[in-house]
C-alpha cells in the first residue's frame, strides 16, 4: 500500500510479462488447428450466415413491398412494384443458388446435428417461398394490376384480406422469416462454436508465442514507462485544474476520462466542473428572472443545488405575486379610468334618453373591448302591458334589431328583466346574435346581459357580446355602471315627465288665455251689441215722439 502508483505498474507489467511468457508455451499446438476452424467460419460458415441475413431481408422486403402494392401505389410500374418483381424473378432465385452451393459445404461432425437440420430448413424455406409465397405475390400482382382494378370493390375485397395482419400472406410470410431465423440461429450457433473452439485452441500457438515471449518482454517495459508517463500527464492536468478552481477560474478544457483511479478522478472532476457551470448559468439565468430553466442536482447530497431550486421557487413566488399585484392594480385603474369616463358621459347625457343610450353602449362596447351591444329601457305607460324597447345598439346586425319591443319573459333580454338578475352566457345558441366582421358571421364566445337597477326598480337591459369571454373585474365593472346607468336613466325619464307635464300645464295655460280673449272679445261684441241697440232704441223713441207731435197736430 506504500508502493507509488509507477511502481505498481512496473510491478504489474513484470507479472504479466511472465504469464505472457508460459502462455506461449502452452498454446503452440493450436495454431493449425485455429487456421482451419478460422479458414471454415471465414470461406464457409460468416458467407452462409450473410446470404441468409440477405434472404431474411428479402423476405421482409416483400412482405413490406406487397402490402404498398395492395394499399399505396395505384400505379402500374413504380419502384416498389419493379423492386418487387426483380425480387421474384433474379436475386431471390440467385440468393439461393449461391446457399444451395454453400450448404454442400456444411460438413463438420461436432456440429452435425445442427447442419442436418440447417439443410433441411434451408430446402423447406426454399420450397415454401417459391411454391407457396411468390405465387400468391404473384396472384395479387395479378389481381391489381392496373388502376381501374384498385377502384373495384370486388377485386379490392377478394386481395384485401390476403395482407391484413392475419391473413394468408402475412402468416405464411411470418412463418417462414420463423423458419429463416432459425436457421440463422443455427448458423450463428456453428459461428460461435468454431470460435470458442478456435478459443479453446489457443493453447496450442506455444512455438509462436515462445519465440514471441522476449518481444512481448521488451513491449511490456515499453509499455510500462509510457503508461508511468501517462498517468503522471492527466495527474498533473488534474492538479493544474484544481488549482484554476482554488482561484475561483472555471477551467474550459475538459480531463479526459479512463478506467482507471485517475480516470475516475478526472470523470468526478468533469462533473464538477460542469456542475458548477450550470450552477453559474442556472444563478445568472435567476437573476434575470428565467424561472423555467432545468437544473438538475448532482445528487440527492447537493446541498448548493437543492437550494438554488429552493430559492428559484422563492423569487418565482415573489415574481408571480408581483405580477398578480400589477395586474390587480392594472384592474383597479382600469375600472377607476371606465366610473371617471362614464361619469362625465352621464353628466353630460341627462337631458335625451336616446342620446344617453347611445354614448353608453357605443363607449361600454369600445372600452370593455366588446364587439357589440345594445340598450333596452322599459316603458311602462300602459302598466298592464309593460315592453322593453331597444334605444340604442352599437355594431349589431340590422337583422338582429328588426323587432324592436320585447315582452317581458321573452328571450334572454325579457328573462333577464323578469329575474332580475344578470345573464352571464359562454355557450350562445347558434340563431341568436351574429358579430359581423371583416372575415363574416360568427357566433360570439360570451354573452353578457345586465339589469340597470336603481333603488329596487329595473329601469332597462344592457347587453355586451364578445369574440373572448368576459373576466371577472370586467364583469363586475359593468354590473357597477350599470347602477349608474340606472341612476341617470331614473333621472332622465323624471325630468322628461317633469317636462312633459310642464309642457301640458303651459298648454292648458295657453289654452286658457285664448278662451279669456274669446270670452272678452265675445263681451266686447255683446257690449257693442247693446250699445248699438240703446243707440236703435233711442231714434225709435224719437221717432216715435216725432210722430206722436205731427199725429197732435193734425
Amino acid at each position: 500500500m506504500r508502493l507509488k502508483i509507477a511502481t505498481k505498474i512496473a510491478l504489474g507489467f513484470g507479472l504479466v510479462t511472465i504469464a505472457v511468457w508460459v502462455n506461449s508455451i502452452l498454446t503452440q499446438n493450436a495454431i493449425q488447428r485455429n487456421q482451419e476452424v478460422n479458414e471454415e467460419i471465414t470461406n464457409i460458415y460468416s458467407p452462409s450466415l450473410e446470404w441468409i441475413n440477405r434472404m431474411q431481408n428479402q423476405i421482409s422486403d416483400s412482405r413490406m413491398l406487397i402490402k404498398s402494392w395492395v394499399y399505396i401505389d395505384k400505379i402500374s410500374d413504380t419502384p416498389d412494384k419493379l423492386k418487387l418483381k426483380n425480387l421474384h424473378s433474379i436475386e431471390f432465385p440467385q440468393l439461393m443458388d449461391t446457399l444451395t452451393a454453400l450448404s454442400a459445404e456444411w460438413s463438420s461432425e461436432e456440429n452435425k446435428v445442427i447442419l442436418d437440420e440447417s439443410k433441411v430448413l434451408l430446402s423447406k424455406i426454399k420450397t415454401t417461398v417459391t411454391d407457396t409465397l411468390f405465387p400468391q405475390h404473384q396472384y395479387i400482382m395479378n389481381q391489381l394490376s392496373t388502376f381501374e382494378s384498385y377502384d373495384d370493390p370486388f377485386v379490392v375485397f377478394e386481395v384485401t384480406p390476403m395482407t391484413e395482419e392475419g391473413g394468408e400472406v402475412m402468416t405464411l410470410t411470418n412463418r417462414i422469416l420463423e423458419d429463416i431465423q432459425k436457421l440463422k440461429e443455427n448458423q450463428e450457433a456453428v459461428v460461435n462454436q468454431g470460435r470458442v473452439e478456435m478459443v479453446e485452441q489457443f493453447r496450442s500457438f506455444k512455438k509462436f508465442i515462445y519465440f514471441m515471449s522476449v518481444i512481448l518482454i521488451l513491449a511490456s517495459v515499453v509499455i510500462a514507462v509510457v503508461l508511468i508517463k501517462s498517468l503522471t500527464t492527466p495527474i498533473n492536468r488534474t492538479k493544474n485544474i484544481l488549482l484554476q478552481m482554488s482561484r475561483g477560474v472555471m477551467p474550459k478544457e475538459k480531463l479526459k476520462e479512463g478506467g482507471d483511479e485517475v480516470g475516475q478522478m478526472s470523470k468526478a472532476l468533469n462533473q464538477l466542473v460542469q456542475g458548477l457551470r450550470e450552477v453559474s448559468e442556472f444563478t445568472v439565468d435567476i437573476g434575470k428572472g428565467k424561472f423555467d430553466r432545468n437544473f438538475t442536482p448532482l445528487s440527492e447530497e447537493d446541498m448548493l443545488g437543492y437550494s438554488l431550486l429552493e430559492m428559484r421557487e422563492e423569487l418565482q413566488k415573489a415574481k408571480e405575486e408581483e405580477v398578480k399585484r400589477q395586474d390587480e392594480n392594472t384592474q383597479r385603474n382600469w375600472a377607476s379610468q371606465g366610473v371617471a369616463l362614464f361619469s362625465d358621459i352621464l353628466r353630460q347625457n341627462n337631458d335625451k334618453l336616446e342620446a344617453l343610450a347611445y354614448e353608453v353602449i357605443s363607449n361600454m362596447v369600445r372600452y370593455t373591448h366588446s364587439n357589440q351591444g345594445g340598450i333596452f329601457i322599459v316603458n311602462d305607460n300602459d302598466p298592464s302591458h309593460v315592453v322593453l324597447e331597444m334605444k340604442a345598439c352599437y355594431a349589431y346586425d340590422r337583422q338582429k334589431f328588426l323587432k324592436k319591443k320585447i315582452e317581458v319573459g321573452e328571450g334572454l333580454v325579457g328573462r333577464c328583466y323578469q329575474e332580475k338578475e344578470k345573464i352571464y352566457l359562454t355557450e350562445i345558441p347558434g340563431d341568436y346574435i351574429k358579430i359581423t366582421s371583416g372575415l363574416g358571421d360568427h357566433n360570439p364566445k360570451s354573452l353578457l346581459l345586465i339589469p340597470l337597477a336603481y333603488n329596487d326598480n329595473i329601469f332597462g337591459i344592457m347587453e355586451v357580446a364578445s369574440f373572448t369571454e368576459y373576466q371577472d373585474f370586467e364583469v363586475e365593472f359593468i354590473e357597477r355602471i350599470g347602477e349608474s346607468i340606472a341612476a341617470t336613466i331614473s333621472s332622465v325619464m323624471a325630468n322628461i315627465q317633469t317636462t312633459q307635464l310642464l309642457e301640458q300645464s303651459q298648454q292648458q295655460a295657453e289654452e286658457m288665455s285664448a278662451q279669456e280673449e274669446e270670452m272678452r272679445q265675445n263681451m266686447e261684441e255683446l257690449r257693442a251689441t247693446q250699445e248699438q241697440s240703446a243707440r236703435r232704441e233711442e231714434e225709435l223713441l224719437r221717432e216715435l215722439d216725432m210722430l206722436r207731435k205731427q199725429l197732435h197736430a193734425i
